[in-house]
């Protein structure tokens, strides 16, 4: 999906890497005349997966934001100060991330914070603590439609679209490779509720059949009788709408069951150790979808160099470069409104963007 990030209800988009080279220009000329009456270095926090289903994801993200403060300190920091991060673990767990997100807010006093990644753990996180607690957060990955219409007070933003998109672009994928019947198997959850649903009600625009959508729930030792389920239907296109460690599983009895041996992809299978494991050749000319920038633009490519050569990274992770918009986003707002509380922060972030 070649596409430009949009942010929670409106926002003017940074863009996909936010046009790295002028984001650069922006935040040096911004750092350069903003007020400098307070030197104290100023903090941002990631709420991302170090554990759990999407443990995969997060470690690069987290090496994103690093990269992005790098940059920002490199240009003079924030108000004449060094920009710090903190670090915690979402777990993928409601319980896990909300527990996390209070000790930024409450124990660390972050007012922006980058996550989470599952949809659903940003939800319960937002509901519970960012936005009673008065703090920003700005998820790189989590695409539920949901979002959209939480009643946020404007504390929550993404960098990444909405699955009310990504659906219609898989199910415009499917028509092009003339899939006439397909079923899917998604997490139970926000993220893949609204994909499935999204994406079936594209299939039926286009004339083509989604038989049967297929909950499930993550952690389980087998999902056979799932997988039956689905290919009882008659269809004959598995699509995977999951998490890497829950979709490692059923793909693997999918192929040794001969249950099915065509499949689609989303970005939350966007996995190559996943794939590795499961043996690639297996899927080999299979097709997914997942928003990123077209690989033409130039600043996507600056912005890859810089993540391979400065943080010994793999510049194609998903969800990388929206991390780092995040949080090259909060930045420019701390600078701009002088401050580093959550309110302030949200109140200089559409300006900045």
């Amino acid at each position: 999906m070649a596409i430009i990030s949009t942010r929670l209800r409106g926002l003017p988009a940074m863009g996909r890497i936010a046009a790295l080279t002028a984001v650069l220009v922006i935040s040096a000329a911004a750092l350069a005349t903003a007020c400098r009456s307070d030197s104290t270095p100023a903090s941002i926090g990631t709420l991302v997966d170090a554990t759990g289903d999407l443990a995969v994801y997060g470690p690069p993200i987290q090496q994103a934001v690093d990269l992005a403060v790098q940059l920002v300190n490199e240009a003079d920091g924030v108000n004449g100060a060094e920009l710090q991060v903190v670090h915690r673990d979402s777990g993928t767990s409601e319980q896990i991330a909300s527990d996390a997100a209070s000790a930024l807010v409450n124990v660390d006093g972050i007012g922006g914070i980058v996550g989470s990644l599952s949809s659903g753990v940003t939800l319960a996180v937002a509901q519970s603590q960012t936005i009673p607690g008065q703090a920003v957060l700005i998820s790189p990955a989590s695409t539920s439609p949901a979002l959209s219409v939480l009643d946020d007070n404007d504390f929550l933003f993404r960098t990444t679209v909405s699955d009310a998109l990504q659906g219609v672009v898989a199910a415009q994928l499917a028509h092009q490779l003339d899939y006439d019947n397909v079923a899917t198997l998604y997490i139970n959850n926000p993220y893949g509720e609204g994909l499935t649903r999204n994406f079936a009600d594209a299939m039926n625009d286009l004339g083509r059949t989604v038989s049967e959508q297929v909950a499930i729930e993550g952690g389980q030792a087998s999902y056979l009788s799932e997988l039956r389920r689905a290919a009882g239907s008659g269809a004959t296109v598995l699509m995977a709408i999951a998490y890497p460690e829950t979709a490692g599983v059923f793909l693997r009895e999918a192929t040794d069951s001969g249950l099915f041996e065509q499949f689609l992809f989303v970005d939350g299978t966007k996995s190559q150790d996943m794939f590795d494991n499961l043996g690639g050749n297996v899927f080999e000319g299979a097709y997914g979808t997942a928003p990123g920038a077209p690989a033409t633009n130039p600043n996507t490519q600056t912005f890859k160099e810089l993540y391979a050569s400065m943080m010994d990274g793999d510049p194609e992770s998903p969800f990388i470069s929206e991390g780092f918009d995040a949080a090259v986003l909060l930045a420019l707002a701390i600078e701009l409104a002088d401050s580093a509380d959550g309110p302030a922060i949200k109140s200089a972030l559409r300006q900045v963007a």
